[in-house]
């Protein structure tokens, strides 16, 4: 009899008005896998580019430092992810077209800020700079002493309001970090402009370290969460991910995915 009352009771609750019972929370997110060690491929990863992620679990897609502050942060808020990975164009245009929630990991300039939410805790900082061949000589005085030189960039990719400005520097788009070494190494460019740490991995796994030199870095910037200005849950989904990475700090899960891609 007590347990039949309970039950009434219960069903009594949840019929009265304004009473809701809580749904998941759940965010759409978009990135790349050309990223070492930031965001690349698991070992063994599906041809899939669609991953549900519910708090407690990974990836069966994606790995790297960026990904883990992301997942660790928007767990410890109770967030399921819906992760998408794409070429990082496609990913851009997913979040610019509404169909994703966020992209990461995202640059600052000028063009983004007009149309994306930043969030205030970053994912991973990198430095730009420009790759060459060992036996290209080149006296460097800045950027301006690319000017009218062939250059690889990658496509989407941010370098910096500075570069970005200049005009002179022949930029020819690339898709894969890979291909503008190749191109490089056969004389079709005479620079890569990349990110330091991302270009370096990379090169140590294609074991092409001692290949090429490195100039020095002509700008910086730390990478964020961003979302679309204009998706009316943005704010809440922003806010949500710089609490849980204030979380994951006070708690020392952040030193731990720092040292475990340190």
């Amino acid at each position: 009899m007590k347990i039949i009352k309970l039950v009434f009771i219960i069903f009594l609750v949840i019929s009265l008005p304004g009473f809701a019972i809580s749904k998941e929370k759940t965010v759409s997110i978009a990135t790349l896998d050309d990223y070492s060690p930031y965001c690349f491929p698991t070992e063994n990863r599906k041809s899939n580019v669609n991953d549900t992620i519910p708090p407690g679990s990974d990836s069966c897609l994606l790995q790297g430092y960026s990904w883990d502050v992301l997942r660790a942060s928007l767990h410890e808020m109770g967030y399921t992810i819906e992760l998408k990975v794409y070429p990082w164009a496609r990913a851009m245009n997913s979040v610019k077209d509404g169909s994703v929630d966020l992209l990461f990991p995202t640059g600052k300039n000028s063009e983004r800020e007009k149309i994306f939410v930043y969030s205030t805790e970053p994912v991973n900082k990198v430095n730009f700079l420009v790759y060459t061949k060992k036996d290209f000589d080149l006296k460097w005085d800045g950027i301006s002493s690319l000017d009218n030189l062939p250059v690889g960039v990658m496509r989407g990719w941010n370098y910096g309001e500075k570069f970005e400005a200049n005009t002179a520097i022949k930029k020819q788009p690339i898709n894969k970090i890979s291909q503008g070494f190749k191109m490089l190494e056969s004389n079709r460019i005479k620079g890569f402009a990349g990110y330091e740490i991302v270009f370096d991995y990379s090169l140590k796994q294609m074991n092409q370290s001692q290949s090429f030199t490195k100039l020095p870095s002509f700008d910086s910037t730390a990478e964020y969460v961003v979302g679309l200005k204009t998706n009316e849950k943005i704010m809440e989904f922003i806010k949500d991910f710089d609490m849980g990475k204030q979380r994951i700090i006070q708690s020392g899960e952040f030193d731990k995915i720092v040292q475990k891609w340190k």
